[in-house]
């Protein structure tokens, strides 16, 4: 920024510093008013050596455009106008560039190449201007970096909206050309919301500390800090800021604030409850003030053993010990797939002979990973062989974590990285560090501990963190696509020099920690009580001829469409293999890592408080066992779906109940004895069973957690048959519908060119009658139908069952849930299916309009001379009863959350597939990493990132028959890129008194993480407010007066859910609908009011991320006929994300 006239000029960027970090940027305004002396410039080599390469690169994108359109030619205003020159920072020069820049943008031209945007208050220089067929123009942006930013993003918003202000037509979407050369497409009306609200807030904050007259005062409530950068952490130092505190984050900070704590020394000074987060805070605060008596110093950092330390648990050290550390890129996109991430070097110090040796595994692109990977595990197991006491040690989870990923993701090491996890192989000294330890430096990284043991050789050289590590690797990949290779073996030199330091300190940090205790030697004992996470399997030899076939493919090039689909068929085949590991992997975790970690994890209940309803009895005279039933109270993790008869593992603290020991290393422990009975808001009821194993106990669970995983024997059969079959013909596929869904080739078809084009009949598409058709052409294939809320998708099914039963076919239903199975079956029976000829087995005592209850009325239809419609889960269609082909069709319903391991499975069972469904809406939850995406949702895959089904795969719902118009205008730019319309039937419905669409309402609040006192008054308010109102439904239906009924509450949170439904039945509007949007799915009303209950990005319990997803959003608002209330917190959209991912749902959110 600076000052022209005594007017201040802003940047882009300058909107970017202020969004992180309000106090920097005010710092550097008062820099040019000349309220502060200007800091001290560092020189960043990478930056400028970034620079200079951005350069190259941007004209090398314009030496391309050139070649392409030309020179510029004003005569006929086409080709390339470049303007060269930038212009002085002087108001006449840039207002004269301004100028020439919409001259020709109105008089033609293909591309403009640095185009300068100036009104007075904004500046900004466009690297392309791209004219598209259309007339429009399209912001094109040059970035040296292999992925998009989100800077990035905020310029080109920038540029687009200067455009429309001189009323030049903006295409739609802007394009960054990457350092890779690939181009990045984003929509502007998702990124200009975004820009627009930071420009406006930093206009206003700026004119307000211009006005004041005072230099910025860091210590202030009303600022928002970063608190890293170089500005910040002067004044926390100065202030003696609470974030001196090792671990405080900005929201507890903000918490201790309020409570008039402000500094470290006041922190220190509180005597709070024993063993309390809190404590444990002041704790750490003493020992940095050196107030804890008992501290040992020893080079300026202090340290206490804790009297619970567990260095004793350590094992024995072995002459084969290796000390491990990753270093890894999560910003590197692989250029054969685009998948993220890469572990770029595996270290290793080993200590045989007492010296040192290190030994590095470098892995440069995906299949090098791998390659480094195997490496690395053979190295080990011959270790082991030669050392059979021998253990890993490594510092922090990261190393595990990874280890795991890389065994997935690669399809290799699998067993090798299982026994390792099973026999305690892998030793995390960070656990033991923070368990053992209270250290007076504000962090307890590695680097921070060093002057503890490490005496005299402390880090030096080039790379000197882990940030640092990731910069240089990718200035390693710039110099070897440079071709300055001598360049680049330094960098790497570098690179491998931090991380043997990072190896080394490991060692020394095992044996300094092994010197402050009394250690005796003793045996670790394995995790032997660790069940199996999966029943040991050999893989048909058709399976290893997939692998083998895929192993052999030219390394370093993209998979084509079929041996892509050869790669996601070897991958299924592991699918529950892999989803099982990581669901113990996360179990075991949760037994021995702090409850704080894990409490916000789906499907987890932290208990507070719990009560006996009926103690230890009998359930039924003739019981082999004894139940007691307890209701408990406390706080069930966000996204969790807990319904009665659902399994949970009761987790128990010690001293544990008899026959519930897991393993000494764990510091809990439980069983799977409890079933849910009820659940209720806040709490939970179960029944708890004894066995041989566990007699009668007195305690309660400190926690629920997720049930093991069930059984999936005849799936994995489904899938290894599918194996066998596309084994025996590579690289030919066989014609099957699962196959064609994966190579995403459009329905296979006997007569028909394409899917039949539906009639309109009085302006409505008749959909089914088309569907019905294509599906009677289909020829060992599929056919997809997407539909969206209201959309009428359930009524397209069954119409399209009722047409083919009664046509002689054999149907099945298949879906995630019982549940969505027989709402189709019972809507296939509305419709005027024979109830004789359906077939699904019931569990629960509800009566269903169907006679064929049990298993063995499935084989009793399928065999019958006429139509038949079965339904169930995929165990029923990959079992015994439903045999192979049995079907002529089976409908996926939900099939935007049905897995594509799953779809592959089930597709034995038929010739055709119908995949009915929204992969907009809430999205197929999975657990484990995988090396192709089988576990992303079969509409998902065939949609491939876009919002609306391509209309050669089948067909999109594109009226909605609940929303109003005005409604159904903004879901449709939120989630289906404006292809969604409201019916003609939906628009003639009326509220009196209030407007159609979307309404945000802003509620003043801060620090509310999970629940808000603020916004459940506001909607009463609300409430009260629509109470009353003359509601015309439409369609003929008589007008009425709206009640408490027909308002829906949808919150965020499962304690805002709590929170809004006390204060409603307080004021006694108790018959308002009170719920998180996953209870909702599938329900309408008049009117939806959404609380979002979270004060701020970074009060988000479960990240913003999670409360801002725009399928989740979707499902919420789109729940409304008539309108659709957001209640929010004006400081929930004031942050900037760190991806275009990210910044693209933000800004869709804000568009609302």
């Amino acid at each position: 920024m600076f000052f022209l006239n005594q007017h201040l000029v802003y940047s882009a960027s300058d909107l970017s510093i202020a969004v992180d970090c309000q106090y920097q940027s005010l710092f550097l305004l008062d820099v040019r008013l000349e309220r502060r002396e200007k800091p001290d410039a560092v020189t960043d080599e990478m930056l400028h050596r970034t620079a200079v390469l951005g350069d190259v690169h941007e004209h090398r994108v314009l030496d391309q455009l050139v070649q392409r359109y030309g020179e510029y030619n004003p005569q006929t205003g086409t080709g390339v106008k470049k303007f060269t020159d930038r212009p002085e920072m002087t108001e006449q020069s840039l207002r004269r560039a301004h100028e020439q820049t919409l001259a020709v943008l109105r008089s033609g031209a293909d591309v403009i190449f640095q185009a300068t945007f100036f009104d007075g208050s904004f500046v900004g220089f466009a690297d392309f201007l791209v004219r598209q067929e259309d007339g429009s123009w399209a912001v094109w942006d040059t970035k040296l970096a292999r992925h998009a930013r989100v800077s990035a993003l905020l310029q080109v918003a920038a540029y687009a909206d200067q455009m429309m202000a001189e009323g030049i037509e903006v295409h739609p979407h802007t394009t960054l050309v990457l350092g890779d050369g690939t181009h990045s497409s984003h929509r502007i009306d998702e990124i200009l919301p975004v820009f627009r609200a930071q420009r406006d807030h930093f206009l206003s904050m700026v004119r307000e500390h211009q006005a004041s007259g005072q230099p910025v005062a860091w210590d202030s409530d009303q600022l928002r800090l970063c608190g890293r950068c170089s500005l910040c952490a002067e004044q926390v130092e100065q202030t003696r800021d609470l974030l001196l505190v090792a671990g405080m984050s900005m929201a507890q900070r903000e918490k201790l604030r309020r409570q008039g704590i402000s500094t470290i020394d006041q922190l220190a000074a509180l005597e709070p409850d024993p063993k309390t987060s809190l404590a444990r805070a002041v704790e750490q605060a003493r020992m940095q003030v050196g107030a804890d008596p008992l501290a040992t110093t020893i080079q300026n950092v202090s340290y206490r053993v804790k009297s619970d330390q567990t260095i004793t648990s350590l094992p024995n050290p072995d002459q084969g010990d290796i000390f491990f550390d990753f270093e890894g890129d999560p910003l590197y996109q692989e250029p054969l797939d685009d998948s993220w991430g890469l572990e770029y070097l595996f270290g290793v110090i080993e200590n045989d002979t007492g010296k040192p040796v290190f030994r590095p595994f470098w892995a440069h692109s995906r299949a090098g990973e791998r390659r480094a990977f195997l490496d690395f595990i053979e190295y080990v197991e011959q270790r082991r062989r030669r050392f059979p006491g021998m253990k890993i040690y490594h510092y922090a989870a990261y190393e595990k974590s990874a280890l795991r990923k890389l065994s997935q993701v690669h399809i290799a090491g699998e067993d090798e990285v299982d026994q390792w996890l099973r026999e305690n192989l892998l030793i995390d000294l960070y656990d033991t560090v923070r368990n053992s330890l209270v250290v007076s430096t504000r962090s307890y990284s590695i680097k921070k501990l060093e002057p503890l043991y490490m005496g005299e050789h402390l880090r030096s050289g080039d790379v000197t963190d882990a940030g640092a590590s990731v910069v240089a690797y990718a200035q390693y990949m710039q110099a070897r696509d440079s071709g300055a290779d001598a360049e680049a073996q330094q960098v790497l030199d570098s690179i491998a020099d931090y991380n043997e330091y990072d190896c080394l300190s490991t060692l020394r940090l095992r044996d300094w920690l092994l010197s402050l205790v009394d250690f005796q030697p003793h045996t670790l004992i394995p995790d032997s009580a660790v069940p199996e996470a999966v029943e040991e399997y050999e893989p048909a030899p058709e399976e290893l001829r997939l692998q083998e076939y895929l192993a052999a493919l030219p390394e370093g090039e993209a998979l084509g469409a079929d041996d892509r689909a050869i790669a996601m068929v070897a991958a299924a085949t592991g699918y529950n293999r892999r989803e099982k590991k990581q669901y113990w992997w996360d179990h075991f975790d949760r037994l021995s890592k702090n409850m704080d970690e894990w409490a916000d994890v789906r499907g987890v209940f932290m208990v507070d408080s719990a009560q006996v309803l009926e103690d230890w009895h009998k359930p039924t005279p003739r019981a082999r066992t004894v139940t007691r039933i307890s209701r408990l109270h406390g706080t069930l993790a966000e996204g969790s779906l807990l319904s009665p008869g659902s399994g949970v593992f009761a987790m128990f603290a010690g001293p544990l109940p008899e026959g519930m020991e897991v393993d000494d290393k764990a510091l809990r422990g439980g069983a799977f004895n409890a079933t849910v009975v009820e659940v209720g808001e806040g709490w939970i009821t179960i029944a708890e069973k004894t066995s041989g194993k566990i007699p009668e106990y007195g305690a309660f669970p400190v926690a629920l957690t997720p049930d093991k995983p069930i059984a999936t024997k005849s799936i994995d059969e489904a899938l290894a048959q599918l194996a066998i079959a596309v084994g025996s013909t590579v690289p030919v596929l066989p014609q099957q519908p699962g196959i064609d869904i994966l190579r995403r080739i459009p329905p296979r078809l006997k007569t028909l060119a394409a899917p039949v084009e539906p009639a309109v009949v009085d302006g409505s598409a008749q959909v089914y009658q088309a569907v019905v058709r294509t599906l009677q052409d289909l020829d060992n294939s599929y056919l997809a139908v997407q539909g969206p809320p209201g959309t009428g998708k359930t009524f397209v099914a069954s119409h399209v069952i009722r047409e083919l039963v009664d046509a002689g076919w054999k149907i099945g239903v298949v879906a995630q849930s019982h549940a969505v199975v027989e709402n189709v079956l019972r809507k296939a029976i509305s419709a005027g299916v024979d109830p004789d000829l359906v077939a699904k087995e019931v569990k629960h005592k509800d009566p269903v309009p169907w006679h064929g209850t049990d298993k063995e009325d499935l084989e009793r239809v399928l065999s019958g001379r006429d139509g038949a419609l079965i339904g169930g889960t995929a165990w029923t269609m990959t079992g015994s009863r439903v045999p192979a082909g049995s079907l002529d069709l089976l409908v996926i319903d939900e099939a935007g959350q049905f897995s594509l391991a799953n779809t592959l499975a089930v597709s034995r069972a038929a010739r055709n597939l119908l995949l009915l469904g929204d992969p907009q809406q809430l999205p197929q939850v999975t657990q484990g990493s995988h090396p192709q995406p089988v576990d992303e949702s079969a509409l998902g895959w065939l949609s491939n990132g876009r919002p609306v089904l391509p209309r050669e795969l089948g067909y999109f719902l594109a009226a909605s028959w609940r929303m109003h118009p005005a409604l159904c205008a903004k879901v449709s730019a939120l989630s289906y890129d404006h292809q969604l319309f409201s019916a003609q039937a939906a628009g003639q419905r009326s509220l009196a008194g209030s407007a159609a669409g979307v309404e945000t309402r802003l509620v003043e609040h801060r620090g509310n993480t999970v629940s808000s006192a603020e916004e459940a008054a506001e909607i009463v308010a609300l409430v009260r407010e629509h109470l009353g109102m003359q509601w015309s439904p439409g369609q003929n239906a008589a007008s009425r007066t709206l009640a408490a009924s027909d308002i829906l509450v949808v919150a965020a949170y499962n304690a805002q859910v709590n929170m809004v439904r006390e204060v409603l039945e307080s004021e006694g509007l108790g018959d308002v609908r009170v719920g998180t949007v996953d209870k909702f799915q599938g329900q309408e009303a008049p009117v939806v009011l959404m609380s979002m209950a979270c004060s701020s990005a970074a009060d988000a319990a479960r990240g913003i991320d999670f409360l801002l997803n725009r399928n989740r959003v979707n499902v919420a608002i789109s729940r409304g006929q008539w309108k659709a209330v957001i209640v929010r917190s004006d400081r929930l959209t004031d942050y900037l994300p760190s991806s275009p991912a990210a910044l693209s749902q933000l800004g869709a959110f804000m568009a609302l």
